[in-house]
């Protein structure tokens, strides 16, 4: 991490802006020429994408936060002033002509609007933008983003009032990019929720809304294309942000959503993340495939595999990590799909003036409380309690109201209902509350992306999926339908410190 933070401090220029060195780095320069005149690219020594700016803006945030020194706040600052000063701005929006500036380029003030493909990268921005203005409470960043987000919604023609996504590339190919559309939304919901703009947030909604018509709810499949007549694969990329508009969507207010991150991140979320087991599967194709050349200046093949363990994989299908299409990972996903382990993992358990929620059943150690889920194994969850509290839990979708048991320290205990939560009441350090429920084994048959399926799902998790993966075959759960819990000893690290994302 620390060679990290060194690297992005060299990274920017007296302009504000980070720029990648190109001079011996072919890889900078990997497919530019679909944003930009490749020629013109080519004889700079260094160039900035503003939509990666957007990108680092949450990291360096993240280094401002948890540095006491005004380095990281300086470097944030700089950077928000730069991206404005080569925006446009028009009455109340505003907008990035261009997805490449080269060192001591500025902004022609005449330049015409962007077209919806170019013109979705300002989501990167904003979602930057807006992260940097919560940690740092820097104005000129949330004026931006509401700016950018203004111009995303009605200006850019990538979205109909309706929240439907317009096609990127109207000439070319009537098709929406699903992740183009959905990193927009969480723009405007971002901002919505930090400045009370609530038209951004209802319009963020209908969005998240239409997006969830057009992916499988049961899985979190969602095509990498809207529109298209041919099968579109799946991006994490917005798995994981539709995750992340569902969690935000249900802290607004607006919506309850968190059934539906349950089932997308138990399964095409974890399901997509290379693990050993997976590397061993690529080991076994790999090994099969005919040599090809390499270039030594761009790429490698040293401890492929093993470097790339954890990584999020860019093209499943809803039943293959990888069936020999495209690329098998595409690291905007690896990116994505780590900001939503995190939301996740943030909102399992919440505490506010002492009132502590479970909200979805996962294992999680926090300063209040500790939580062993032993689902999908069985349906039981136990809340170990740090701190004095009012306990409410979460009744999982498939359980109805009656179906539950409340224990409290062995014994049973009565339990009120609050919507779709049991109240326990008052807990004190040293109590363990258990919720026991019926978990079973259930088939559905869905389509998913022009093909039929077959699911067997135990709770939310598809435990087997019928016709089978071809390559690297997803949901071998088979351990998953045993009926006792599997435990694994590990060492767990509570921080008092909540960083909000």
């Amino acid at each position: 991490r620390s060679r990290w933070m060194d690297v992005i401090l060299r990274m920017q220029g007296p302009d504000g802006l980070l720029y990648m060195p190109t001079r011996g780095r072919p890889w900078a320069r990997v497919r530019l020429d679909k944003y930009d005149d490749l020629e013109r690219t080519l004889a700079a020594d260094h160039l900035t994408l503003p939509a990666e700016c957007g990108c680092a803006l949450g990291a360096l945030s993240l280094y401002a936060l948890r540095d006491t020194s005004d380095v990281w706040r300086s470097v944030v600052e700089r950077l928000v002033d730069a991206l404005a000063a080569r925006a446009i701005e028009r009455e109340d929006y505003a907008y990035c002509p261009q997805a490449i500036f080269l060192p001591g380029e500025v902004t022609d003030p005449n330049a015409e609007m962007p077209g919806p493909f170019l013109g979705s990268f300002g989501g990167w921005v904003a979602v930057g933008l807006a992260q940097a203005y919560r940690a740092l409470n820097y104005e000129p960043a949330l004026e931006l983003a509401g700016k950018l987000c203004r111009h995303l919604k009605d200006h850019n023609n990538h979205f109909a009032p309706d929240g439907t996504f317009l096609p990127d590339r109207p000439l070319e190919r009537p098709t929406a990019h699903f992740y183009h559309h959905a990193i927009g939304l969480q723009a405007m919901l971002e901002y919505g929720m930090l400045s009370g703009d609530q038209e951004m947030i209802d319009f963020a909604h209908r969005g998240f809304q239409y997006g969830m018509a057009n992916g499988e709810m049961l899985t979190g499949y969602f095509p990498e294309s809207i529109g298209s007549s041919r099968l579109q694969h799946s991006e994490i990329c917005e798995v994981a942000t539709m995750i992340a508009l569902g969690l935000k969507l249900t802290e607004a207010g607006v919506g309850d959503y968190l059934d539906d991150v349950d089932r997308w991140m138990r399964n095409m979320l974890v399901e997509m993340q290379l693990t050993p087991a997976k590397g061993d599967w690529l080991r076994r194709y790999s090994a099969g495939q005919p040599r090809s050349e390499v270039d030594p200046m761009g790429q490698t093949t040293e401890r492929v595999i093993e470097r790339n363990i954890g990584a999020f994989g860019g093209w499943p299908k809803a039943n293959d990590w990888y069936e020999g299409v495209g690329n098998g990972i595409m690291h905007c996903c690896t990116g994505t799909g780590s900001r939503a382990l995190y939301y996740v993992w943030e909102n399992i358990l919440t505490c506010d003036s002492g009132k502590l929620q479970l909200n979805l059943l996962l294992n999680r150690a926090s300063p209040w409380a500790d939580v062993d889920s032993h689902v999908p194994y069985v349906g039981q969850v136990d809340v170990r309690i740090k701190e004095l509290a009012e306990l409410s839990i979460r009744i999982p979708e498939w359980v109805e109201h009656d179906e539950v048991r409340l224990q409290l320290n062995g014994n049973d205990h009565p339990m009120d209902r609050d919507g779709r939560y049991a109240e326990v009441g008052e807990v004190k350090p040293g109590d363990v509350a258990t919720m026991t429920f019926p978990i079973t084994e259930r088939t559905d048959e869905v389509w998913i992306e022009k093909e039929k399926f077959t699911l067997v799902r135990k709770g939310n998790d598809v435990v087997a999926i019928d016709p089978p993966g071809r390559l690297c075959p997803l949901y071998q759960r088979d351990h998953y339908r045993r009926d006792s819990t599997r435990w694994q000893k590990i060492e767990r690290f509570v921080s008092r410190e909540r960083i909000y994302w």
